[in-house]
């Protein structure tokens, strides 16, 4: 099957739907699919006339090449590849776009485009990974699920959100977690955790530090482990916040997730919450805020603790419940390294499939 996908404007950054688009691809193409992935030349096409948008691409190639620098736009460092895949970056219209037996919109902006392509470019999906408010008006963002496009959602949450629009089928593939923070890791660890850096309010990554400062008056010897795309920390954090830009995967397991006792997940919105799988697999006991994203796999006094958004009270309570009482931390980080096993790329790249065909 010939398979295209289509993403928002890439900077050569870590980006969560990124991420998940880039695993299924290369996942597809292992199993003898033709895969392709193309980025749009701007983040919001819709709003820009085909000339502006030649006219954008233009001006910024001509400030990388005069900084002697390479657009991020055009390459793709953070993650590999598998080189069997067609990548096209700084797509404007169709003309560009492979004939294909599918392509599948991945957010928000990609779906107008999609739903205006020919049929000769394949049957349309549209991938719905998150409510993406941050970027859009709610109106908007429905007028995107009343496309006429197949749906395929990554949880329940977003299935009842978009229920409420359409008619139309919807389908669930969950996310799920790469192997390698699946690998056994010591338990006895020190007094240490770790949370994100996100620019996106969203991501709440202040509020998360507030929680840091109130557990570290309990917890002299606390020791925090913050990672992020950013170059630098926030500015006025702790010194006892160790700062990781731009990790690898390895060094996310670990440096980070397999030397944590707890993780911090203090976001207001979240698709899924990738990192906080990632985490519970890694031996790290979760304490994430009550918000649908995140309860897909978080079950509160079962596989992690949940506490109300911003509320810095329970939230630091929380943290401490599991940063002083040892047995109950490891109790429930067993039962977290158990409840997501079953998100395996292998189970959902097949599910996805079987919807696509």
């Amino acid at each position: 099957m010939k398979i295209s996908f289509i993403l928002p404007e890439n900077d050569d950054k870590p980006i969560g739907g990124f991420k998940i688009v880039y695993q299924y691809a290369n996942e597809m193409t292992k199993r003898g699919h033709e895969v392709y992935i193309s980025f749009l030349n701007t983040l919001y096409p819709e709003k820009k006339s085909r000339v502006r948008q030649w006219l954008g691409l233009k001006k910024r190639s001509l400030k990388y090449r005069l900084q002697q620098k390479e657009d991020p736009s055009s390459k793709i460092t953070w993650f590999d590849i598998d080189e069997r895949i067609k990548i096209k970056f700084h797509v404007i219209d169709g003309r560009q776009l492979p004939n294909a037996d599918v392509i599948i919109a991945t957010a928000a902006q990609t779906s107008f485009f999609v739903d205006k392509l020919s049929s000769r470019k394949g049957r349309k999906f549209y991938f719905i990974q998150n409510y993406e408010t941050w970027a859009y008006s709610e109106d908007i963002l429905q007028k995107s699920f009343k496309l006429p496009l197949r749906k395929i959602v990554i949880a329940k949450w977003l299935l009842k959100k978009i229920e409420k629009v359409t008619s139309d089928t919807i389908q669930i593939v969950p996310n799920f977690i790469d192997g390698i923070y699946m690998k056994e890791t010591d338990n006895n660890r020190k007094n240490v955790i770790s949370i994100l850096n996100h620019d996106l309010p969203e991501k709440n990554t202040l509020f998360g530090i507030e929680v840091i400062k109130k557990v570290k008056e309990r917890v002299p010897d606390l020791t925090v482990k913050m990672f992020g795309v950013a170059k630098r920390p926030p500015e006025g954090i702790p010194d006892y916040i160790e700062y990781y830009s731009r990790p690898s995967k390895q060094d996310l397991f670990k440096e980070i997730y397999a030397k944590s006792k707890v993780y911090i997940l203090p976001s207001l919105l979240e698709g899924w919450g990738l990192t906080g799988t990632e985490a519970m697999a890694s031996g790290a006991a979760l304490v994430a805020s009550d918000i649908p994203g995140v309860k897909e796999y978080a079950v509160n006094n079962r596989n992690s603790l949940l506490a109300k958004p911003n509320d810095l009270s329970e939230f630091t309570e929380k943290v401490l419940d599991l940063m002083l009482n040892e047995s109950k931390r490891k109790a429930i980080v067993e039962i977290a390294k158990s409840d997501v096993k079953k998100y395996s790329l292998t189970e959902s790249t097949t599910l996805f499939l079987s919807y696509l065909e």
